[in-house]
């Protein structure tokens, strides 16, 4: 008896744990544009960070990215396209919340229209910056 208790004290901790790994909070980068993208999310508030993590979104496709800090955050972009220059961004800072009393879903949203001049929002970086981690 003893061991059906512990057994099942021990399932029941685990599908706990599990529910709480689930709820946490995440950011989807959409890319809605026919370049691809490489995405750095750096936490800070301002111009230098510290990389979080680097994901790399095919063009009309998106990609998810977790936290398990509260914190400030902003992205830093490179967008290539064969026969085109690549565009170098940097987003403004946004706050992730990921705490006992809620976490943040957020979505950021990549668009870029093709010219003879690319155009798109951000602030535009040099690649050396870009390249910095």
């Amino acid at each position: 008896m003893k061991a059906i208790f512990k057994t099942t004290l021990c399932s029941a901790f685990l599908l706990l744990v599990s529910f709480a790994g689930n709820a946490q909070a995440r950011l989807t980068i959409e890319n809605n544009s026919m370049r691809q993208m490489t995405v750095k999310v750096m936490k800070g508030s301002s111009g230098k960070g510290t990389l979080h993590e680097s994901v790399t979104i095919t063009a009309y496709s998106s990609e998810t990215i977790y936290f398990t800090e509260t914190g400030y955050y902003f992205t830093k972009s490179k967008a290539i396209l064969n026969g085109k220059d690549p565009v170098y961004k940097k987003g403004k800072s946004f706050k992730v919340i990921n705490s006992s009393e809620g976490y943040s879903v957020l979505r950021l949203t990549f668009t870029i229209k093709e010219s003879a001049v690319p155009a798109s929002t951000g602030q535009t970086i040099s690649k050396s910056e870009f390249d910095q981690n």
